[in-house]
């Protein structure tokens, strides 16, 4: 236990630790007395035994507890205690005066200090569980109201999730600020519709919770939620009418856990499609396994809108000189429900929706940003990023890479997209004249997963591609299993009979490395070079490579 954790135990202790202390305050003050006595009075530094118990009677019980000490201490060594008379140690008035006024000043110090330390201590902890726009509670403080709630495990309540479907229009419009005020107001008239009749606290962006603990008044609080959705708000003085959809789960029937109950509550929502429809209850039955499907692209909505999602950069390395060929750009994203999210799980979804559009539009311009910031460092390494056959019939999204590549004034020659070999082999008439365009660009293109496509390999010259990623299912076994060893082997020749590079996906092992060395493969890319990294350790990790002498 750290100095900090015991010293707040003393300052915020429980009744048992209170009576614990008060024993052993006393017991202090009197062996502090007897040491003096023993040790011939009080003209001797032993006297300042008893700033211990004076001091920790201060900690504990601030002021009146640091005085009443100090008091008490004083009257100890007085000239009229019983022991000094008995023992005949006499001593003069103002210098027990001057000790007792000492003792007091020091124990009331002690307690002002320990009460600023409660003060700042207590501070911290309400904005750890407090949201700071709205001042209600977030989800720790939501979690401690639901303990309370839930330790009587007989009673039900009820968690409603209330989500604003439009604030991401209303932030477009107003800006962040805007955005800002209309949940100020809304916090504040959802407060009046609660009316101390439930609690009330603040999800995330654009969601609000409610706990009702008792059923009976769940129907008159939705009511009186639903009309203030309808009343009229205000922002730069432009009227707004906000639309209200509400997701509810209940305990203990659906869940005993908060978190939960609020993703349950969350996937009600996600199951509202009719614009009359507001109120919708979680139903184990009709969502069965898709739940956690459906709640992922609910949740990865809102990570966009609130920029919430984060790109790491795996390095790739050049196999005969070990210099720094780039970068892949890779999406991590830890969602405050659902935890660190794989994106083998994540992608796959929301390539089937319209999300993978918005999704790759904040991928191109983070990665972008990052090339520009590494290149003003004088650091001059490319970056890949994935793209969907989706992507490729975006024509937004290819404006937008040529607009940030002129206003960057990033080499289009360092930026490189990728696309998997499955999805281009089945669209190669569709995507060949868009990927034409990217090349005219100059943005370099590769084949990602190759090896797991279609048997016809035609795209390979038919599409103006630069290299291949051979995957690592086949990179992995190549030590132990001939046939993947044949396979890469083939394809590192047929790229190259291509003009095309070679990477290879997936490299673990120094055996890996030295055989695909061997073989001619261009350049590796894997944990036996590095995984990947935050903004921040790439670019220490550059660094240190440059210094070395090792980007290309």
């Amino acid at each position: 236990m750290s100095f900090f954790e015991i010293t707040k135990k003393i300052i915020f202790p429980s009744t048992n630790i209170k009576l614990f202390l008060v024993f052993l305050i006393v017991l202090l003050l009197l062996v502090g007395d007897v040491t003096v006595e023993l040790t011939g009075g009080t003209a001797y530094a032993y006297l300042h035994i008893l700033y211990i118990p004076i001091i920790l009677a201060g900690l504990t019980f601030s002021v009146p507890g640091g005085i009443i000490t100090g008091i008490l201490a004083g009257f100890l060594m007085s000239p009229y205690a019983p022991t000094f008379i008995a023992y005949e140690l006499v001593q003069p008035f103002a210098s027990w005066f001057l000790r007792l006024s000492m003792f007091t000043l020091v124990g009331a110090m002690a307690g002002a200090g320990a009460s600023l330390f409660k003060a700042y201590i207590s501070e911290l902890e309400l904005k750890q569980i407090t949201d700071p726009l709205t001042g209600l509670p977030n989800m720790l403080g939501l979690a401690q109201f639901f303990t309370q709630l839930s330790h009587n495990k007989e009673k039900a309540f009820i968690v409603v999730v209330i989500e604003l479907p439009h604030m991401q229009e209303v932030n477009e419009a107003f800006g962040e600020e805007g955005g800002d005020a209309l949940i100020k107001q809304i916090g504040e008239k959802l407060k009046i519709a609660v009316n101390g009749d439930a609690i009330l606290g603040r999800l995330q962006t654009n969601r609000f919770v409610i706990l009702i603990s008792d059923e009976k008044k769940v129907e008159s609080i939705l009511q009186r939620c639903e009309a203030e959705g309808e009343t009229t708000y205000h922002v730069n003085t432009i009227p707004l009418f906000v639309d209200m959809r509400f997701g509810i789960s209940r305990y203990p029937t659906d869940d005993k856990d908060l978190n939960n109950l609020t993703r349950k509550a969350l996937i009600a929502v996600s199951t509202i499609h009719n614009r009359t429809q507001r109120i919708s209850y979680y139903d184990k039955n009709t969502l069965g396994v898709s739940e956690r499907n459906l709640l992922i692209l609910h949740q990865l909505k809102a990570a966009l809108e609130q920029k919430s999602l984060v790109l790491e950069y795996q390095p790739k390395e050049y196999l005969q000189t070990g210099k720094v060929m780039g970068f892949e750009a890779l999406v991590r994203w830890f969602d405050p429900l659902l935890g660190a999210i794989n994106p083998m799980e994540f992608v796959p979804l929301i390539e089937e929706t319209l999300l993978i559009n918005p999704f790759t539009h904040w991928v191109l311009e983070t990665a972008m940003d990052q090339l520009y910031q590494w290149q003003k460092q004088g650091i001059l390494v490319a970056i890949s990023i994935n793209f969907s056959v989706k992507n490729l019939k975006d024509q937004s999204l290819l404006e937008k890479l040529g607009v940030l590549l002129e206003s960057l004034k990033i080499p289009p020659h360092f930026l490189e997209i990728e696309v998997t070999e499955t999805s281009i082999a089945s669209s190669v008439s569709e995507i060949a004249s868009v990927l034409k365009k990217v090349r005219e660009m100059g943005v370099r293109l590769s084949i990602d997963d190759f090896g797991t496509g279609q048997a016809s390999q035609q795209y390979l010259f038919e599409l103006p591609i630069n290299a291949i990623k051979i995957d690592k299912v086949f990179v992995q076994s190549i030590a132990h299993n001939p046939a993947a060893a044949s396979i890469v082997k083939n394809a590192i020749s047929l790229a190259h009979e291509l003009k095309l590079e070679v990477i290879a996906e997936g490299v673990e092992t120094r055996n890996q490395y030295d055989l695909l060395t061997r073989w001619g493969c261009d350049a590796v890319q894997g944990y036996l070079i590095s995984k990947s990294m935050p903004e921040e350790a790439a670019t220490n990790w550059l660094n240190e490579r440059l210094k070395a002498g090792s980007l290309r």
